[in-house]
């Protein structure tokens, strides 16, 4: 099986048994993070965050850029 039907089969498999619908859309612990796309960098492990508890932006180098700033803005 290729990766892209993996990730496929997964995601439909979360969807099915999703179970956290009530959590709100903010963020419970009104925290926004800027970490970067390495994917060997699990974000909510290394900070003690649980799902729900921030907003988490990824990218390259984890910067802040024009973009990002506009992305948490827009929220």
């Amino acid at each position: 099986m290729a990766v892209i039907e993996e990730v496929i089969k997964a995601n439909e498999s979360y969807a099915q048994n999703f179970t956290i619908r009530d959590l709100p859309m903010p963020p419970g612990r009104k925290l926004a993070v800027v970490a970067c796309m390495d994917a060997r960098l699990t974000v909510e492990e290394v900070l003690g965050l649980k799902t729900g508890d921030a907003h988490i932006i990824r990218n390259a180098g984890g910067i802040v850029t024009e973009d990002t700033i506009r992305s948490l803005i827009t929220y």
